[in-house]
């Protein structure tokens, strides 16, 4: 009988030994697949870090799209420049076009020295008659302080409207008219207001002036 207990006993022993073993195994094995999987969720939360902070650095790409967009507003200064330019040549024109009906309305109309119209002209009565009118411009009486009063510009760059002065010498002035283009101008001499060439050689155009 004692055999028998004895043999029970270290069976029992066994058994406890045998499972504490396997539990044993089984806590180091769950603890290393732990660590395994730790290592693999740290990992990927590295990677979304990583990610997050590729994320992050996008805002420079966004940096540089506001400053190249910021250079834009020099184009539209550009394009403003253009516009004014367009204007003022559509201006000037339109300028002229007044200023030409206003002096051509008097086509035909008599020429007296030292007359000052509206019927009759002198050559400077006429083109401050037709200044006043056409360009709401006031010019001087004589044709000698027209070219003093008026800047003067060179025969390269004359336009249409500017005046067109004749004499001897430019402190030497007898004549003054309106240049409407191609070599030609409206103005009141002997035989009235007319159109006619400039250069011709009964005149000598000695300057022209741009009435501001």
């Amino acid at each position: 009988m004692n055999k028998t207990k004895t043999k029970k006993t270290i069976m029992l022993i066994m058994l406890t030994v045998l499972a504490m073993v396997t539990l044993f195994a089984s806590d180091a094995t769950n603890a290393s697949a732990s660590k395994v999987h730790h290592k693999r969720t740290h990992k990927v939360y590295k990677k979304k870090k990583a990610k997050k902070r590729h994320v992050a650095k996008k805002p420079k790409h966004k940096k540089k799209a506001r400053r190249a967009s910021y250079k834009r507003p020099v184009a539209k200064k550009k394009a403003r420049k253009i516009v004014k330019k367009v204007t003022h040549k559509k201006a000037s024109k339109f300028r002229f076009a007044s200023l030409y009906r206003s002096a051509s309305s008097k086509l035909g109309h008599p020429y007296r020295l030292g007359a000052s119209g509206p019927y009759i002209f002198d050559c400077s009565s006429f083109t401050q008659y037709a200044y006043r009118h056409g360009a709401h411009k006031y010019l001087a009486r004589t044709a000698q302080m027209q070219y003093n009063t008026n800047k003067h510009v060179s025969r390269k760059h004359v336009k249409k409207g500017d005046l067109v002065f004749f004499g001897t010498n430019r402190s030497n002035i007898s004549h003054v008219g309106i240049y409407i283009g191609h070599d030609r101008m409206i103005d009141a001499q002997f035989r009235g207001v007319v159109t006619e060439k400039i250069h011709t050689n009964w005149w000598h155009a000695v300057g022209y002036a741009r009435v501001a």
